[in-house]
């Protein structure tokens, strides 16, 4: 089992054409992050559409996660909600479920981050496992300077970000010059990778859809190789960006995962059930200009 670096797969929740959670697709998709060569997997976080789960079906999934990934993958679990009561049990179920790691992000709309510090204590300040702090404003609405980052860190002894605050290279910078050694993963479906990785990040913690191309830029970059660090980001930006989009994106990842012959359906549930008929031919067409041809296979890059 790896430790909290490297290339890790935010899991969407896949759902059955009625729109129940599709446990059978989530089995599949902790199979396929190991065999694309993800480092950990983590689930029910903004991707994985955890605001909109019921009680039961967040229980669906970390179940059913934890079954596939025992001996395969670790695996991570979001656990945020706006009161630190709630993220606390939520935190104890995923540990109990046997997390590696919990995903915390600030609670929604807090107007005073001086409170950041508290909040995180009290929510996730006694857990047997590492805490990530995930700097989420646009899911969240708050905005955390180093300052309150490095006070949410402390207050529940962590060492590691999942920052997601563009531009994110100025802002791993900062955090590192800070607090040295710091582990700091990269979000935002990976379009800034190559430049987070620049910046010291410690790898990333997205949901592209085809993770191998993110870990082949950080391998390449680990061994500094820059040279091939830069055309394989280049060669595969096009499409980064393309599935990177606000609000259509993760429908668009869920229909390349469901080509990539994991998920049954690209339906979502707070979206569109799934892409447009144009949306759809505009993904052939970014598919085709980057050469890439929906596999369940690991490319060989």
């Amino acid at each position: 089992m790896s430790s909290l670096r490297g290339t890790w797969y935010i899991s969407p929740t896949p759902f059955t054409g009625e729109g129940a959670v599709d446990r059978e697709s989530l089995t599949r998709l902790v199979t396929a992050a190991a065999r694309w060569g993800a480092d950990g997997i983590t689930i029910l976080g903004v991707m994985g559409e955890a605001a909109d789960l019921t009680a039961g079906e967040r229980e669906v999934v970390l179940g059913t996660v934890a079954d596939a990934a025992r001996g395969v993958l670790p695996f991570a679990v979001g656990c945020s909600a706006p009161s630190a009561a709630v993220v606390a049990s939520n935190a104890r179920r995923a540990v109990a479920a046997g997390a590696t790691a919990v995903m915390v992000s600030a609670p929604a709309l807090l107007k005073d981050t001086d409170a950041i510090g508290a909040f995180y204590r009290a929510a996730a300040g006694n857990l047997d496992v590492p805490v990530i702090v995930q700097d989420e404003p646009a899911a969240t609405g708050v905005t955390m300077p180093v300052s309150a980052l490095l006070a949410a860190l402390d207050a529940c002894g962590a060492e590691t970000v999942k920052l997601e605050d563009p531009p994110t290279p100025p802002k791993i910078t900062r955090l590192l010059e800070k607090r040295p050694g710091l582990t700091v993963f990269g979000g935002l479906g990976g379009v800034s990778a190559y430049n987070e990785l620049r910046r010291g990040a410690a790898g990333t913690m997205t949901g592209f859809a085809y993770p191998e191309i993110l870990r082949a830029i950080r391998l390449a970059a680990e061994k500094g190789d820059w040279a091939t660090a830069a055309r394989l980001n280049d060669k595969f930006l096009p499409y980064l960006v393309f599935e990177g989009q606000q609000r259509v994106g993760l429908g668009i990842r869920k229909e390349v995962l469901r080509r990539r012959g994991v998920l049954n359906t690209s339906r979502t549930r707070a979206l569109q059930p799934v892409p447009d008929q144009a949306t759809l031919a505009d993904l052939d067409d970014v598919l085709d200009r980057v050469g890439l041809v929906p596999a369940p296979e690991a490319l060989e890059l």
